[in-house]
């Protein structure tokens, strides 16, 4: 079942999630959510400097430039410890994550929505 953009920001405000994260290459998906205007930040993840720098334009979208590993669970952990480090997620926030991104061996797009609670 693909969610739209409109259900993945209800479901985020519905859960009281304290954020959303975004790992897409192009930016088309975080900026899909930025023009639902959710009541979290979306922190976006991207591994293309020029797209970190238009998502930077974009309502609500925190952009981050990040090189992606195959796997997505390293991806979440990397992020979370990114965050956390920086003092904008704590221990025990509930995140939405939503992915866009497909690895070198999938020839058809992921999309994936996982709820999480930062470890």
């Amino acid at each position: 079942m693909l969610w739209t953009e409109l259900e993945q920001c209800g479901a985020a405000d519905k859960l009281g999630a304290d954020a959303i994260f975004v790992y897409t290459r192009r930016g088309y998906m975080a900026s899909l959510l930025s023009r639902n205007r959710p009541d979290c930040p979306i922190f976006a993840f991207t591994e293309s400097q020029n797209v970190r720098q238009r998502m930077n334009l974009q309502w609500g979208l925190i952009p981050f430039r990040l090189d992606f590993g195959e796997d997505m669970e390293s991806n979440l952990h990397r992020t979370f410890a990114l965050l956390k480090a920086r003092g904008m997620m704590k221990s025990g926030d509930l995140v939405v994550a939503v992915s866009d991104i497909s690895s070198a061996s999938q020839t058809a797009m992921l999309q994936s929505i996982q709820v999480r609670k930062i470890p």
